[in-house]
Order: C-alpha cells, then structure tokens, then sequence
C-alpha cells in the first residue's frame, strides 16, 4: 500500500472567508484588475476559492490577499481548475514553492483553530 506522507492536509471553512485577488499582467500585478472573492478551503499549497469574476479561458497567474487568524497572507498562485458555480466560478490555485507562505498559513490555522476550540468550551459551560 502506498502512502501518501508527503502530501498536505486541505481545511475547509464552515464560513467562506472574505478575500481579494488581482491578475498578474506582464509580470505585474494588475491592481486595476483587483477583485472579491470568498476562501473556502486551505492547504498549505493552495486554496478553493469562488468569485462571480470571469477569468476567461486559460487565466493568467494571481495574486490572492486573506486573513486567516491575525496576520495578512499573500501569495502568488496559478488558477488549475476552474468550474462553473451558481452565478460565479470555483478556482482551484496553486502556490508553488513558497514556503513562507505555506508556514504562515499552518500557523494561521494553527492559531485559529485554537480560538475556535476556546470559544466553543466557554460556550458549553
């Protein structure tokens, strides 16, 4: 049996957390070309996230910006996937080879998951 001990774990929100991403143009972000979106799950390489934005067919690389905990995340990633979802899109983006980000976002969730477990004990008391 093969195992898979290399491969990350992937958290998804029971809220969608508020986000924002730009299109890199040119090597550039594109900061006129800014846009909201909505995270819904994580993992150290890569989120899903949805947004009623159009990035056409074969869309260029991102810049995506959220807060999971405290701190502001930003990393560069590119669209794998895209699917159609309500009035909007679901895009799969990959993070490659960023391993600032990747620990900031464990110690994030880390960090999250924490204050949830606080809250929920002190509400069951």
């Amino acid at each position: 049996m093969n195992f898979k001990r290399k491969e990350g774990f992937r958290f998804k929100f029971e809220e969608p957390i508020p986000m924002t991403f730009a299109v890199y143009e040119n090597g550039r972000v594109n900061k006129e070309k800014m846009a909201m979106a909505t995270l819904l799950d994580i993992s150290p390489k890569g989120i899903k996230m949805f947004s009623e934005v159009d990035l056409g067919i074969n869309p260029p690389p991102i810049e995506v910006r959220f807060i999971l905990d405290t701190h502001e995340i930003r990393a560069y990633g590119e669209v794998i996937w895209v699917r159609p979802f309500a009035k909007g899109k679901q895009y799969g983006i990959f993070f490659n080879d960023q391993v600032q980000v990747e620990d900031l976002i464990v110690d994030e969730l880390k960090a999250r998951r924490k204050k949830e477990i606080a809250i929920s004990k002190k509400n069951n008391l």
